[in-house]
């Protein structure tokens, strides 16, 4: 069947999407609660590391020039203390002495190089040295790692554990990260029932709700707060206060299903008179219809908190939330909506059928040699087939076949390829 004109093409409905959209607010958060989100500002260390001069390892701290040649150190150094780690020394060090020190101890004025414990020999209170040792020796540096007002973390990095330890050690607090952002997930059909229903109890033409599980499980994935509302029947007013609820603690609602031609679209019909909201086709397959728009929350301050619609067939709903979804929830992080869109470039292993006036999201994997491959079955019904994917390849439209060899962008779900036990993705050759 032709599309309706007009239709929106992938980077259109995207762009519109974005629109007017902005990161959400930074807020202050311990380090280690924020691991997995994203900066808001560069981190620079409030200390040196190390802080202070320091014995690399257990030995007796000296002046190098004391231990050389060899043979001025035949009677040894007399040793005047020690110094144990988080202890303040005893003051400079005189020439012509030691000091016992431990790793991690400051190294005292003076000292300029640690003789390890293995080199030395002590007899009567003063330790001999078989070797002589070159200065600066077995010593850290303040600053040698970082150096005080050093930037440790860049604005827009997501914070991972291995550097949370780092931004420990110099002294920093509470940083500025982008929040989770909260999504509800809104889903429409008198014929759903919750997911886990027994078999037993389903009525005729019921249907269990298995795109709330699987879009939820995305978000959380991707690293938002996500949770499911409904299933809501097919009458307007109950979706909209179903919605009425579901945007007061949230920065995005994702609806699916009920925005088509039939006669009980209820999205359609509860929202597409409303001042801003869009229902319409989009030149892509499976997913064609599509609806979007936002609404303003005024509990806690005057908020917009935007609305995509997707279509409610679980497999093309799902390629959509990766084509559309994807792009407005990375940008409420703080990320590049463009990279969360389509950032995977891959070569195909085999010719690849294109639509000529539509974008086609093809469910792929890769063979041996890290080429994509289209998992044979159909795209938009095919739950079974989206479970063995490993990448979503974005076909453009064109009017001749793609050939072997042929690159083209693809999306990487979350996950993909380990949760299910299936072979982890290889990347396209070349990259």
């Amino acid at each position: 069947m032709d599309l309706p004109a007009p239709a929106r093409s992938v980077e259109e409905h995207r762009a519109a999407l974005l629109a007017d959209l902005a990161p959400l607010a930074p807020v202050a958060t311990p380090p280690a609660d924020a691991v997995g989100r994203r900066l808001a500002e560069p981190v620079v260390a409030a200390v040196a590391l190390p802080r202070f001069d320091h014995a690399a390892m257990d030995g007796f701290a000296v002046h190098a020039s004391d231990l050389a040649p060899p043979a001025a150190a035949d009677a040894g150094l007399p040793v005047s203390g020690t110094i144990g780690a988080g202890v303040p020394g005893p003051g400079a060090l005189e020439r012509g002495t030691a000091i016992r020190i431990m790793t991690g101890a400051p190294v005292p004025p003076g000292a300029d190089a640690v003789v390890p414990f293995e080199w030395t020999t002590s007899v009567h209170g003063r330790v001999l040295v078989g070797r002589p040792v070159a200065a600066g020796a077995n010593i850290r540096r303040a600053g040698e790692d970082v150096a005080a007002g050093d930037e440790v973390a860049a604005a827009g990095a997501v914070l991972a554990p291995r550097t949370v330890g780092l931004l420990a050690a110099t002294g920093v607090g509470d940083v500025l990260v982008r929040p989770a952002p909260r999504v509800v997930v809104l889903t429409t059909g008198t014929e759903l029932v919750p997911a886990g229903t027994p078999a037993d109890r389903l009525a005729a033409g019921a249907v269990h709700d298995s795109t709330a599980v699987a879009l939820v499980a995305e978000l959380r994935a991707l690293g938002a707060q996500a949770r499911a509302v409904g299933p809501v029947g097919d009458e307007p007013e109950d979706f909209l206060v179903a919605l009425d609820q579901a945007v007061r603690d949230a920065d995005l609602v994702v609806t699916t299903g009920g925005i088509s031609a039939g006669d009980r679209d209820v999205v359609k019909a509860a929202l597409s008179g409303r001042d801003g909201f869009w229902f319409g086709p989009v030149a892509v397959r499976p997913g064609r219809p599509q609806g979007a728009g936002s609404l303003v929350v005024e509990s806690g301050g005057s908020r917009r908190v935007p609305v995509v619609a997707l279509p409610g067939t679980p497999a093309a709903t799902y390629l959509a939330f990766q084509c559309f979804v994807r792009p407005v929830l990375a940008l409420l992080a703080g990320a590049d909506p463009v990279r969360a869109g389509v950032d995977v470039p891959v070569e195909v292993a085999a010719p690849v059928r294109r639509s000529p006036d539509r974008t086609l999201l093809l469910p792929g994997t890769y063979d041996a040699e890290g080429r994509a491959l289209v998992l044979p079955g159909h795209a938009g019904h095919s739950q079974r087939l989206l479970a063995r994917a490993d990448l979503v390849l974005v076909v453009p439209p064109g009017s001749e076949d793609l050939p072997a060899g042929a690159r083209i962008g693809a999306i990487v779900p979350a996950g993909a390829g380990d949760a299910a036990g299936i072979r982890r993705a290889a990347p396209a050759r070349g990259q």
